[in-house]
């Protein structure tokens, strides 16, 4: 089951839209993101940029990772309502 789930958010399994991506709010964020990280960057000698591009790296796998995590959980949690609800007798 979780190597279907995984293979569903890579898009292998079906065409996956990432309905987020259009959200003004998370749009501005990542502006402000990209402003701030460039920005900083232009404080820093070679050797706090090559830092900075480790970090931002970590960061980068980490949210892909917790992102993952939280679409199989999500996803988990909604088969176990669709069984229960599917399932259910009243008394």
């Amino acid at each position: 089951m979780t190597n279907t789930i995984v293979r569903l958010w890579h898009g292998d399994l079906e065409t996956f839209t990432r309905s987020g991506m259009d959200d003004p709010e998370l749009n501005q964020i990542e502006h402000l993101l990209q402003r701030n990280g460039d920005r900083l960057e232009e404080y820093l000698d070679e050797s706090g940029k090559a830092l900075f591009e480790k970090y931002f790296n970590c960061i980068e796998e980490y949210i892909t990772i917790l992102c993952e995590q939280s679409f199989s959980s999500g996803f988990c949690l909604g088969t176990k309502l669709a069984t229960e609800a599917l399932t259910f007798n009243e008394p």
